[in-house]
Parts: structure tokens; sequence; C-alpha cells
């Protein structure tokens, strides 16, 4: 607690990390590399740290290397050390970037000819090869070659002297549904037919987990790596989750009954109720949809959110759970005696999904990294 006075913190755990990736290549057959995801610093969870976390997990060649979203979160893992392959899955623009990319030893996504042929322009100034990785949209309709366009455009990627196509792939919009997958992996294999010599993939965690058939040759898991389930499958690895979320009680007050609380009075006491006050709120990315629908762990219980979510603080009904004093424990996201919640709940009671939950948890809440395993 010394680096922060606010008692507000997500404690990451990169031991649960790594051995979720173990636990991925051991479902996965030895033929299949994986690319961990760490794009919007891995989920908030923190990319330098996981990423050095994942590349003492053992898998050497098993795992091929890291995904993230940007130049600039390339740039920020080159900075932090990582000298792993770093794969930049967004489409980039401007075209000036690609000396960023360039410079630091990224892999650039190519979406199309324009980005194609700005990027062969860099490399033959620097008299030097540029390897990169080929996106097909075959229905996720962000970006991407079209599947008949990618039939002319690889072979000609392919000639090209100064670029090195190591890889195609393609993204899943409804990775739980065979039939949509099934459309699109045939989409994918007409557009890669003529392709060889470098890896194809489409898997994310879902796909990974549910459907063998999306494996190919690398599979991009992002949010499994965190420990965070993705519905049902015939069988899954055991995963652990990665981030914890705490606070503490800094305020405790007893209300009579039919006394409002909180902006609007959208939450009256229905009997004499004692009440905690937590220092965090929507700031700090705990949603304001959940505003009489969230809940938090004191004292080994389950306590409700009662009144709406504000920017700074939250009030916990602890009515019953003895023992309760200022500097008491609160678990928003983790374990305590017998009780989890997780990612998942809070993301079903906020209307949402995992991914947006964590992603939210903002910057000014520290992450406390806890010995690794």
């Amino acid at each position: 607690m010394s680096s922060f006075w606010r008692p507000t913190w997500a404690e990451i755990d990169p031991g649960a990390f790594k051995h979720n990736l173990r636990a991925l290549s051991a479902f996965l057959p030895r033929r299949v590399k994986m690319l961990a995801v760490l794009k919007a610093d891995a989920y908030g969870h923190g990319a330098a740290g996981l990423a050095r976390a994942a590349a003492a997990a053992g898998l050497g060649e098993r795992l091929w290397g890291f995904g993230v979203s940007s130049v600039e979160e390339g740039v920020a893992l080159r900075d932090a050390g990582v000298r792993e392959r770093i794969l930049l899955l967004g489409s980039l623009f401007p075209f000036e970037s690609y000396d960023a990319v360039l410079d630091r030893g990224l892999t650039p996504t190519v979406a199309g000819r324009a980005s194609a042929l700005a990027l062969s322009r860099r490399a033959a100034r620097r008299r030097r090869p540029a390897t990169c990785h080929v996106k097909i949209d075959t229905g996720m309709g962000r970006i991407g070659l079209a599947p008949a366009t990618a039939r002319d455009v690889l072979p000609a990627l392919g000639a090209n002297p100064w670029l090195r196509v190591d890889g195609v792939f393609t993204h899943l919009a409804c990775a739980g549904d065979r039939e949509a997958t099934a459309l699109q992996l045939k989409a994918f294999a007409e557009a890669t037919a003529g392709f060889s010599g470098g890896l194809r993939h489409a898997a994310n965690s879902q796909a990974l987990l549910s459907q063998p058939s999306t494996w190919m040759d690398l599979v991009r898991p992002g949010l499994a790596l965190f420990g965070v389930s993705l519905g049902a499958a015939p069988r899954r690895p055991a995963l652990k989750p990665v981030l914890s979320w705490k606070s503490r009680v800094v305020f405790l007050k007893t209300v009579r009954a039919g006394t409002p609380l909180s902006y609007g009075w959208t939450w009256r006491a229905r009997r004499r109720a004692r009440i905690a006050t937590l220092p965090v709120g929507y700031a700090d990315g705990y949603s304001r949809a959940l505003s009489n629908k969230g809940a938090v762990l004191i004292g080994g219980r389950r306590c409700p959110v009662v009144g709406r979510v504000t920017m700074d603080q939250i009030l916990v009904d602890v009515t019953g759970v003895p023992g309760v004093e200022p500097g008491a424990e609160a678990v928003l996201i983790g374990a305590q005696g017998k009780f989890r919640l997780t990612v998942e709940d809070m993301a079903e009671a906020a209307g949402t999904i995992p991914y947006e939950t964590l992603c939210a948890i903002s910057r000014r809440v520290p992450r406390v990294t806890r010995s690794a395993a």
C-alpha cells in the first residue's frame, strides 16, 4: 500500500497467467502455436509484466509471440524490454507509421493493396524486406482484403521482393456459432488456397476452446489467458483468474428505515441498515449500470451495492455482517472466504461483456503484482 493512498487497487497474478498459458498449450496439439493477445494493455492487466511472465513460462517455440492493436502498444512493449515477435492486429494509417513499425521490429498487418504498397516502398528504401501478416475479411466487416481480392493479391505479395508474408489470418465474428464459423472458414480456405510458406490463423479464445476446426497453425487467445470463462465446451483446461479488484471500507453509518441514499434517491432502506462507503466509482471503471445491482464481498459475505454508483464512491449494505469496521477489505472481483465474484458476474449484472468490464478498470486503479509462481 506504500505506493498509493486511496485504498482501491487491482491485484495481478503472473503465476496464474503462466498457468493459463501452459494449460492452453497442453490443450492444443503440439503443432499449433499460440499468439498471446495483449492488446488494450493486456485487457487492463498490464501488458509489459504479463509479456515477461509469458516469456518465462517455458513454452519455447509454442509461444509464437504477442498480439497488440496499435503501433503505440507495440512500441510500449519494446520499450519495456520485450524482444519476442509482436504482431500489430489492427490496420495502420497513416502509412508514415510504418517507419516506427520497422524501426522497432514490429510485424504489421496488411489489410489492403494501399497498405501493402506503402509497406513495400518503405522496406525498399531501407533495402531490407519487411515481414507482415495479411488480414482477410471473411465476415467481420472491419478491415481486410475481400476473399476474391485476396486470391489475386496474395500471389503478388508473395512475389514482392520487399515483403515477406509470414502469415494470413481472419477474424471470427460468431466464434460460438459453428455454422457461421464454418462459412467463414470456407471463405478463408478458398481465399488462401494458393498461399504457402506462412502461418494461417483464425481462432480467438472461444473458438480455441470449442472448435478444433479453427486451430490451423496458430491460435490467438486473449480473454482465456486471464482466466475468464467463455461458455460451454465439451472439455476445457482449468484456468485461473489473473485479476482481483479490491477496496476498503472508508466510512460506516447506520440509517433508519425509509432513508434514501445517493443521487436520485433510487434506493431507500427497508429497515434499519448499516451502510459502508467504498472509495471506488465509475471513474475507476465500476460501471454506473451496477447501481442497485452490483455486489461486493465484505466479511466473507455477499453485500449488495445500494443507490447509484457515483464517480468516486459506492454504498454497500453490510447489515448483519459482523465485525465490519473502517479498513475492512472489500472484494469487487475475486475471492473472500467461501465466496467468489467473477468478472463474468460483474459483466452480467452490468449488462455487458467481460472484455469491456476488464478494459474499463481505469489507470487510476493501481495494479499490484503478486509474487510470480
